[in-house]
């Protein structure tokens, strides 16, 4: 099939967020499955100074001068941009981006503008002017599938659906939409908007640059356009329809369940496999963990400033210092936890609330050989946590995708997780007589719960050929984004052959 995403950020060209991996690991594994696989995103500053390979980008001219209509009716309303490409070296994978000096190339950021709404009107805009070129040329490359992602593209959405200027030609291309955060809905506080401000999406789109394109919910109207919704998990699909995780969008949610889906996303084996990690002490696969797994643990204890002991067991947290993560869970446990169990070692890495920052450094000087903390964010030493740790703790209120876990499971620190989201589709429960499962679980957004499962975690470490087992469970399950990329080949085959049978009744 030919595939074509649109979204705001891509890696290697830009990286803000967790949105520009999956724009480059997901439509590489697609390509795998030997589909044709392009991706429509801006032509940033920052991408002068994103190099591979010791070499700037080099960019193909694709369109000159590609005007695109602001929507105001005038022939002389455009804003002008170009059109280029770059084509990987490895796998051919196209990407082109919309080049304006004045909404990109001026900009030093990616995102947090005031216009930010017009920004991406425009990228939503640009690219359906540039498939109409496409067209109109007779020739070239044509989309069965248009992907877009959250509310950046969901403009891409609504126009090709409603603009008369585009519904013919995109009629019979399926236009599917990917919400990987629902909390955020366009360039403006939709939560706290006054009612008169309240977008239904009943409303024709407003031009650009009208000022009351701000007001208007790019991601509720992208979700009530779509041929197909999907978000980063199964569960959150099923949470995204319940008052308390679907951010003000439930009514317009239950409208399209059932077009509505979730597919978990992968990781980057690559980056996180601790066969070859240059960031942990030792190196180990499935075969030599039981030993290699002790030196690592023994340099997070050293690191961390704990007593050395491999025996004792260690666990690990590690994130934004948020309530979402379920904090205050922890802090009202581990006081009782140290003092019942002397053996327990707990290490913290994260930044954020100083609420939470306050507690664990005072907990930190009650229990200094037991509790230790490094209150900020450090990606090179969250790799020492998942090879050192032999639990890790995500007792989160709300976490869609779950990544951390999947972390966590490639390096054989055992998940202790609560039922939600990605985690829910992660995470089998681990049985002892049957030696399955690869991790442990709660429900109830209790302290007493978590503490529950942290005490079966460490009944089952206290006896090793158990543990191991269930160690090596962890190690076998498979991360990569080829799972993700096969669920998202079916989803694609299933509703371009809806879209198909819905032409061939018309």
């Amino acid at each position: 099939m030919n595939i074509l995403f649109v979204a705001a950020e891509v890696a290697p060209f830009v990286s803000v967020g967790g949105l520009s991996q999956v724009m480059y690991f997901l439509p590489h594994a697609l390509r795998k499955l030997g589909n044709d696989v392009r991706i429509f995103t801006p032509k940033y500053a920052t991408m002068d100074t994103n190099l591979e390979k010791g070499k700037s980008w080099d960019l193909t001219m694709e369109y000159e001068g590609l005007p695109i209509p602001t929507g105001k009716g005038k022939d002389n309303d455009i804003l002008i941009c170009n059109i280029k490409s770059y084509t990987s070296t490895n796998d051919k994978l196209t990407s082109y981006f919309l080049e304006n000096r004045e909404y990109y190339e001026l900009r030093a950021n990616v995102f947090g503008y005031m216009d930010d709404h017009v920004r991406f009107a425009l990228l939503s805009k640009g690219c359906l002017e540039w498939l109409l070129k496409v067209k109109e040329s007779g020739g070239g490359w044509w989309p069965d599938i248009i992907h877009c992602n959250d509310w950046h593209t969901a403009y891409l959405v609504e126009l090709a659906r409603k603009d008369e200027r585009y519904q013919q030609i995109f009629a019979k291309t399926p236009i599917i939409l990917t919400v990987h955060n629902f909390a955020y809905q366009g360039n403006y506080d939709f939560r706290y908007a006054h009612k008169n401000d309240r977008d239904d999406g009943s409303k024709n789109l407003a031009p650009i640059l009208s000022p009351k394109l701000q007001k208007q919910n790019a991601l509720l109207r992208g979700i009530l356009h779509a041929d197909a919704i999907n978000t980063v998990s199964p569960t959150h699909a099923i949470e995204a329809l319940t008052l308390e995780y679907s951010e003000g969008l439930g009514g317009a949610l239950q409208k399209v369940r059932k077009k509505f889906t979730g597919i978990l996303n992968g990781i980057d084996t690559e980056s996180f496999n601790p066969a070859n990690d240059p960031l942990i002490k030792k190196p180990f696969t499935q075969k030599n963990f039981v030993s290699k797994r002790k030196v690592n643990k023994k340099d997070l204890q050293e690191l961390f400033s704990l007593p050395v002991d491999t025996n004792r067991p260690l666990i690990a947290i590690m994130g934004r210092l948020s309530p979402q993560k379920g904090w205050d869970l922890l802090l009202e446990i581990l006081p009782n936890l140290f003092t019942n169990r002397l053996d327990i070692q707990v290490v913290v890495l994260g930044g954020g609330d100083d609420r939470f920052r306050q507690s664990l450094q005072a907990l930190r000087d009650k229990y200094p050989h037991q509790l230790a903390v490094n209150l900020q964010s450090d990606f090179r030493l969250s790799h020492k946590l998942f090879a050192g740790a032999d639990m890790f703790l995500i007792p989160s209120y709300f976490e869609p995708g779950g990544i951390v876990a999947l972390e966590a499971l490639r390096y054989g620190a055992v998940p202790i997780v609560r039922r939600t989201g990605g985690l829910n589709d992660i995470i089998e429960d681990f049985d002892a007589e049957k030696a399955s499962g690869n991790g442990f679980s709660f429900t109830y957004k209790d302290p007493w719960a978590l503490y529950e499962s942290i005490i079966e975690a460490l009944t089952i470490y206290s006896q090793p050929h158990l543990w191991q087992k269930l160690v090596k469970n962890c190690l076998r399950y498979d991360f990569s984004w080829d799972i993700a990329a096969k669920k998202y080949n079916s989803w694609y085959k299933e509703i371009y052959g809806e879209s198909r049978s819905k032409r061939s009744v018309v």
